[in-house]
């Protein structure tokens, strides 16, 4: 009979969980990686951009140094080679098919990060797809700037080999995180930093030592001098790895281009922070720093922290009154129903305060609630990012920490700030690529959460716990509703209109400005036969080189700071001297044709102007006798 009961108690509703546990969480496991691999693909199909957009895939598609600037050619060559390849794929012709293809670089780099801190960091799996998916939502970006996301790609992927090298003594993984840093170089000039990832092998081999010294009584002690040997073997392999891939594709630049002409392009980097603010490495470490300790930045910091000592003062008080009815450390471990009330009061109390920390940013208007505008979401992220880098410090010097959660936090704390750096954006950079500091962030709060030893922190837990929810939910309604540089003046205009006779722009759904303009502009071009001509693009347009399927004749972002006034107007004399000999039968059996000049009149285009290249470009149109021949609120076309 006892038997018979036991039997069934083993097959009762009490068993029914334990037992099917495991599949419920390969179900989600599987779940989550759909999803996440899925989601960067939701929006391939939504808003047409004039600027980053269509600028690269330009360069995708014309790529070389007849059409391109060989500065911009060969600092971010690898990208642009990438990119041509998927240029040439089925649809890569088209917006749609760009957008789509390019999608899957975030979408292996959100599954990576979740195979990653799951499989390897024992990370939660709810937890680490939530962190995952709130960094998908985060890339503000399109994907088609390819030398963005490959810069985060190498960056997280040299993060994760690395550990995965460190911890596991494997030289060939350290070899080939080395050799993603190398490559980096190639994917955009501006990534030399991420060389000081060798940093973090010096100080793993620290770690290491630290943690076998304070357990030198338990297990033996290696001498310094194999400690050091062990270190400079993983630098060593760090390092080949580096030196060989730069080699190769340096070689190949070289042999293809000629050394000469690849350096002389390098060359011109160098002279952007003459031209144009923000490029300069010291510019770009200055303004992260200022970030980081900007008085916009510790307002905000600051406010919260008194909320949350607030909120531990009312907890504290409650576990003082709770220790007349014993010593309880928890309301579970709480022995007195009274203290367990007197316990519950204090963290309901706590979370009151959670929520008045986020009513006190709502009231503030910390951020709006237009998800088009990245002001609905970015000011929280700069909280993320400064909470991110305390915890990465501290996980770093933490008194108790061990090798491999130390090693973690410098890896997270590298991805973080090395983002950061490479361009004039800053720490917009660090939100797009979240992948790694983030799920970081994320598993620090869950080990926070489980502490109990002060009752005062009791408040820290609950504001900042609120203020990752908010941030996690404004994040998701971002993510669904953002489009790069549609919406933005607060207008949110509905992206349900479609260019119909252009095939570059097929099936892709915009504003009905836009959609208007660019069937008009699109139906003028191909009943004048103009496809087959050289394009000159002016006002912030590089885009339209790519959807109207038209050549440049130089630089299609002829705007940009970075391409020198000087070299605009050798460009242009250039085409002044080509059609001059042309039409002067100068050079015998050589026809060039006069290339067709797109200019944008958008007053609300919100650009700057540099008045002098505009003058240029005007002197060019009068002096080689261009006739305006189509005009509306968008555009002018001068043939």
């Amino acid at each position: 009979m006892k038997e018979k009961n036991q039997n069934k108690a083993k097959g009762g509703i009490k068993t029914f969980w334990p037992e099917n546990l495991d599949l419920y969480r390969d179900l989600f496991d599987s779940l989550a990686l759909i999803v996440l691999f899925l989601y960067p693909f939701r929006k391939i199909h939504l808003g047409l951009d004039l600027w980053d957009t269509g600028y690269n895939l330009s360069n995708f598609q014309f790529m070389g140094t007849d059409s391109m600037d060989p500065m911009w050619l060969f600092s971010t060559y690898l990208s642009n080679a990438i990119g041509h390849l998927m240029s040439i794929l089925p649809y890569g012709h088209t917006l749609l098919g760009m957008n789509f293809y390019t999608s899957f670089v975030p979408a292996i780099m959100a599954v990576c990060g979740y195979l990653f801190f799951t499989r390897v960091i024992k990370m939660p799996s709810v937890a680490a797809f939530v962190a995952e998916f709130a960094a998908l939502s985060l890339c503000w970006a399109p994907t088609t700037t390819l030398y963005h996301y490959l810069t985060y790609f190498t960056i997280g992927a040299s993060c994760l080999l690395l550990y995965r090298g460190l911890t596991e003594n494997e030289a060939l993984t350290i070899g080939i995180s080395g050799a993603l840093c190398g490559l980096g170089i190639f994917v955009r000039f501006s990534n030399l930093p991420q060389a000081s990832l060798l940093l973090a092998i010096w100080l793993y081999g620290a770690f290491e030592f630290r943690d076998a010294y304070a357990d030198r009584e338990k297990v033996k002690m290696p001498s310094r001098v194999d400690a050091f040997r062990r270190t400079m073997l993983r630098g060593f392999w760090f390092i080949l790895g580096y030196v060989t891939a730069f080699s190769v594709f340096f070689v190949y630049l070289g042999i293809r281009y000629g050394f000469a002409d690849y350096l002389e392009g390098i060359s011109e980097l160098f002279e952007i922070p003459d031209n144009a603010s923000g490029y300069g490495p010291v510019d770009m470490i200055k303004h992260l720093i200022l970030f980081y300790v900007s008085k916009d930045m510790l307002y905000w910091v600051f406010r919260l922290l008194i909320i949350a000592v607030g909120g531990g003062a009312i907890y504290f008080g409650t576990v003082f009154l709770a220790k007349k009815y014993g010593n309880p450390v928890s309301v579970k471990r709480a022995q007195d129903p009274v203290a367990k009330r007197i316990l519950m009061t204090g963290r309901i109390l706590g979370a009151v305060a959670s929520g008045c920390a986020v009513i006190f940013l709502i009231n503030r208007n910390f951020v709006i609630y237009d998800y088009n505008n990245y002001s609905s979401v970015f000011p929280l992220a700069g909280l993320m990012n400064f909470f991110a880098l305390c915890c990465c410090l501290y996980g770093v010097f933490s008194p108790n920490g061990k090798a491999k959660h130390r090693l973690l936090a410098t890896l997270s704390a590298y991805s973080l700030l090395i983002s950061a750096i490479g361009g004039n954006n800053g720490e917009l950079y660090s939100y797009n690529n979240m992948f790694v500091w983030f799920p970081f962030l994320v598993l620090v709060m869950l080990e926070f959460l489980k502490y109990h030893k002060f009752p005062w922190l009791y408040g820290v837990k609950c504001v900042a716990t609120g203020v990752i929810l908010f941030f996690l939910y404004q994040s998701t309604l971002f993510g669904f509703n953002f489009s790069f540089t549609e919406g933005q003046d607060g207008a949110g205009e509905v992206r349900q209109y479609s260019v119909f006779d252009n095939k570059a722009l097929a099936h892709i759904r915009m504003s009905y400005d836009k959609a208007y303009s660019f069937e008009r502009l699109s139906e003028f071009v191909e009943a004048n036969n103009l496809t087959e001509k050289e394009l000159i693009s002016f006002g912030y347009i590089p885009a339209v080189h790519f959807y109207l399927q038209m050549e440049p004749a130089f630089n299609p972002w002829p705007d940009l700071a970075s391409y020198t006034e000087e070299k605009m107007s050798s460009n242009l004399n250039e085409i002044a001297r080509m059609i001059e000999d042309s039409e002067s039968g100068a050079e015998v059996g050589k026809y060039y044709e006069k290339p067709v000049v797109i200019i944008c009149v958008d007053k609300n285009a919100g650009y700057s102007r540099n008045e002098k290249k505009w003058d240029m470009i005007y002197s060019f149109i009068e002096k080689e006798n261009y006739k305006l021949v189509y005009s509306d609120s968008y555009f002018e076309l001068y043939e």
